[in-house]
């Protein structure tokens, strides 16, 4: 999503254009009251991840067992992470990715484990998120990690957001970049509005059967880069655009409903423009209730939502046909000034 690679100012006639791009959106036809974040939470099933078992002949006890423990995992145990294990044989690969993955990784002979996002994952750059030799050592945290489940008891909990913070390393950088979010973040939560409340159909009675409060909240999460449990996540945030892995700046990720991420705010453009904006979107009126025409990608996390939510939602369903699109601004990326 985001328009513009360098971090320093854009120029002017960029920025503006950059500001007034639009995403055309299937809104019904009135405005849904509930804001963003908790249509999100609410409405918007977490997007299943692939995991792809690539090997030539059969597997050895060590490599079936760490198969077991992903399939443990997947959307259809009662773990219930959004993703699903498939296993390939090397000679049976018509996937061009998987093909290129084996080449590189199965030269050898042994397994090789293949992450893929979800096939609604529309704005990355390439599905491929890693591929690497099937072992303890790569299944690892894949699955699930500390800072996710942090995530998810955070949204769970009425958090409109969770924000990670990526620092680069740089003192001067993180300390500038850091500070920045955190006020700018504490800004907004003080000064903006949720969607006026009496506008939300039977309010009261839906508002105390809620499991959850409906309030503004935002927070700050540090991913260290080197943190050996959270490199999977760390790599689900980096290979989301095409350059981000190769930029040595501070980064944060705003995640919202069951763990969407926008899209990276980076360096000069963790500001007061960009992080207002997506606070914005985030807390604002939900006028687009189709998941897949808003901005976003979901991170893999091992979480049953339904369960954690309840049953008594703010939100109304999906209705069966939308009205027409209509033209909706959306933040307009990373790096504006």
């Amino acid at each position: 999503m985001s328009p513009c690679k360098q971090s320093f100012p854009c120029k002017a006639a960029a920025l503006v254009s950059m500001a007034l791009l639009s995403f055309a959106l299937a809104a019904v036809a009135d405005a849904c009251q509930v804001p963003v974040f908790r249509y999100a939470l609410e409405r918007w099933p977490a997007d299943n991840y692939e995991l792809v078992v690539l090997h030539d002949g059969p597997l050895g006890d060590a490599e079936s067992k760490l198969v077991e423990h992903l399939r443990a995992s997947d959307h259809q145990s009662p773990v219930s992470a959004n993703c699903g294990v498939r296993l390939i044989e090397a000679a049976d690969l018509q996937d061009g990715v998987l093909k290129s993955a084996w080449a590189e990784h199965g030269k050898s002979g042994k397994p090789v484990l293949v992450s893929l996002y979800p096939l609604t994952a529309q704005e990355v750059p390439d599905r491929l998120i890693a591929a690497a030799p099937l072992n303890t050592e790569s299944v690892g945290n894949l699955i699930d990690s500390p800072i996710r489940q942090e995530i998810a008891k955070r949204l769970v909990g009425g958090e409109s957001a969770v924000w990670i913070f990526v620092p680069c390393g740089d003192p001067k950088q993180d300390e500038v970049a850091l500070g920045n979010l955190t006020r700018f973040v504490q800004q907004n939560e003080q000064s903006l509005e949720l969607p006026e409340q009496e506008e939300v159909e039977d309010e009261q009675a839906l508002l105390e059967q809620a499991a959850i409060d409906l309030r503004l909240d935002f927070s700050i999460l540090t991913l260290r880069r080197d943190d050996p449990k959270e490199q999977f996540l760390l790599k689900m945030l980096l290979a989301s655009e095409p350059d981000l892995e190769g930029l040595d700046q501070p980064m944060a990720f705003p995640v919202l409903g069951r763990g969407r991420v926008l899209y990276a705010l980076v360096g000069k453009g963790i500001s007061e423009l960009t992080i207002g904006l997506a606070s914005r979107f985030i807390i604002g009126p939900c006028s687009c209730q189709v998941k897949n025409q808003n901005p976003g990608f979901d991170l893999l996390m091992a979480i049953d939502w339904e369960k954690k939510i309840g049953t008594a939602k703010l939100s109304d369903p999906l209705p069966e046909a939308s009205a027409a699109p209509v033209l909706l601004t959306i933040p307009p990326g990373r790096n504006a000034k």
